[in-house]
């Protein structure tokens, strides 16, 4: 029950993470730092993705890839 709560925590999430990023229109503005804000969206999915993978760990594979769940 836990694990599907949190899968689909997680699936929410990282599907909204998705959307927010695919709307920047050029690649290089994920990168891009504006004034006080020190990471940017790039980078802070890394950290995201990354934290993931080794937190979660093997069952992050079985999960889905793409926005539409497949």
């Amino acid at each position: 029950m836990l694990t599907e709560t949190l899968r689909q925590l997680f699936g929410r999430d990282l599907n909204r993470l998705h959307q927010e990023i695919t709307q920047y229109q050029d690649e290089a503005c994920i990168w891009h730092t504006e004034k006080a804000i020190t990471n940017s969206a790039g980078n802070l999915c890394l950290h995201l993705v990354g934290n993931l993978r080794t937190y979660i760990g093997p069952s992050w594979e079985a999960w889905p890839t793409s926005a539409n769940g497949n």
